[in-house]
């Protein structure tokens, strides 16, 4: 693969990140993790019917209409879901290479914490896909 190639390709991706700062600009769209965070936001809320969360809210990333809070998680490609924190819902999808989504879990955090595993090591909880999905 020529160095020239892959230049372009971070190049576009950084484009459209300037893009998408001008579209949706109450997101970072910043990094590659972040930007797959981003998204999958942007996207629940558009999906949802859901309201972004000002910044600095601790543990939430969105509202309901009904004023329930919610933990966004956005999987592209990882087997495990990692969090922090505590919220009323946990909302995670799945986001494919195209662009179009599907939903792993919509329902009770405090399941999903249940479920879960401590790792003291990245200081947050950790779920497996499978597990979501079940």
């Amino acid at each position: 693969m020529s160095t020239d190639a892959v230049k372009h390709i971070i190049a576009t991706v950084f484009s459209a990140q300037n893009a998408l700062r001008v579209l949706a600009p109450d997101y970072k769209w910043a990094g590659m993790g972040n930007l797959l965070g981003d998204y999958g936001e942007y996207i629940c809320m558009e999906n949802y019917g859901l309201t972004k969360s000002p910044p600095g809210s601790d543990g939430y990333d969105a509202t309901t209409p009904e004023g329930q809070t919610v933990q966004i998680k956005t999987n592209h490609s990882a087997s495990t879901i990692g969090f922090r924190g505590d919220a009323d819902l946990m909302l995670v999808i799945h986001v494919h290479a195209n662009g179009e989504f599907d939903e792993i879990y919509y329902g009770d955090f405090a399941v999903v914490k249940n479920e879960s595993r401590y790792s003291a090591r990245d200081n947050k909880n950790m779920i497996t896909v499978r597990k979501l999905k079940s």
